[in-house]
């Protein structure tokens, strides 16, 4: 890399109660099923009118975006790049309705226009009036880790300022219930707090979205160095401890180094049992998650990079995601690992 690459700035809307913040306002625990995102007041943000027409997850996007921008001090970035599963579900699901309704003919073309994956990246470029770099990506569990990926090498290798990125995701209700047939969520509504102790398959299903603005120059002491990010496809974990030492190795690193390593089990059973080899690589770390917060979907990851920065900037953890060792220490160096499905594989890793 030709240039050290920070998170300057971040934001972040999901279950739990964050917004504007560094660090969680209180640890929310639910009982039911799927976990929905907290809509704070955004009227400083998005004009309320405006908001009412829009999809939540643009709605939720533009004011994470733009107060991640804020945050960082930053008027106009340079690029702007979006991770992403299902998009704009939303309004597509809106758009066929109208089509059926209206039997084929003559439904408004506004909802197909709001329903293509790109309309949260466009909606922030119009926002802030940027006509760089706009790119999104939808590659399942490795859509956010791309878009983070994209947004490292964009400000490190090719000298943009100023970058955002950001994953973002919301569930309807007519995916969950069409997914929940193929076994991905969990059957019965489990507590969120407790789910890492079920014994059956199935995730609790989530939502939210979180953006981050990389710059090459630190400001200040809540900056956080995003030191490398890797992204693999395996089929299973049996390959990811040899990659994940390999990982640690490159970067001049030893497993003792990591003082936080932040994982993704979701209350499947079988799949959270993928996350073990790793946590005993490094057994000196204290080991936390992030799953029973936000929930499972295509960029929960994005919100475990908030909670990994939070951690770095504050010094501290909620009690309920901590695994092993302490929710209190100074984290120097953190690292994040998610895989979705035990086939997405992320590892994100911060240095302060």
């Amino acid at each position: 890399m030709k240039a050290d690459v920070h998170i300057v700035g971040a934001s972040m809307i999901g279950p739990q109660p964050g917004f504007g913040r560094d660090a969680l306002e209180r640890v929310v625990a639910y009982d039911t099923h799927p976990m929905k995102a907290m809509e704070p007041d955004l009227s400083g943000y998005v004009d309320p009118m405006r908001g009412r027409r829009m999809a939540k997850v643009a709605r939720i996007s533009l004011g994470c975006g733009l107060q991640a921008l804020e945050r960082a001090g930053v008027a106009r970035p340079e690029a702007i790049i979006v991770g992403t599963g299902l998009g704009c579900m939303e309004s597509t699901e809106r758009f066929f309705a109208s089509v059926l309704q209206q039997d084929e003919e003559a439904p408004s073309p506004v909802a197909f226009i709001q329903s293509t994956h790109n309309n949260v990246a466009g909606q922030l470029a119009l926002a802030v009036k940027c006509t760089g770099y706009n790119f999104t990506y939808l590659h399942r569990g490795l859509s956010f880790t791309s878009a983070l990926l994209d947004a490292w090498l964009q400000v490190g290798r090719e000298g943009a300022r100023n970058v955002l990125a950001g994953g973002a995701e919301v569930i309807t209700d007519d995916y969950f219930i069409t997914q929940r047939h193929t076994g991905i969520w969990k059957p019965a509504i489990k507590s969120n707090l407790s789910v890492l102790n079920s014994t059956d398959t199935g995730a609790l299903c989530g939502e939210g979205a979180a953006f981050f603005v990389l710059d090459n120059v630190p400001r200040g002491k809540d900056s956080v160095r995003i030191r490398d990010v890797d992204i693999s496809w395996r089929g299973d974990a049996k390959g990811i401890v040899p990659h994940v030492k390999d990982f640690i190795r490159r970067n001049g690193l030893a497993p003792g180094d990591i003082d936080l390593v932040m994982l993704g089990p979701n209350g499947d059973a079988v799949q959270d049992r993928g996350y073990d080899p790793t946590a005993a690589l490094l057994p000196q770390a204290t080991v936390a998650t992030f799953k029973p917060l936000c929930g499972e979907y295509y960029a929960a990851n994005a919100f475990g990079l908030w909670l990994c920065r939070s951690a770095m900037v504050t010094g501290g953890l909620p009690p309920e995601v901590v695994l092993h060792g302490s929710a209190r220490g100074d984290f120097r160096r953190v690292l994040l690992y998610d895989h979705y499905q035990l086939k997405d594989h992320s590892l994100v890793l911060l240095e302060r």
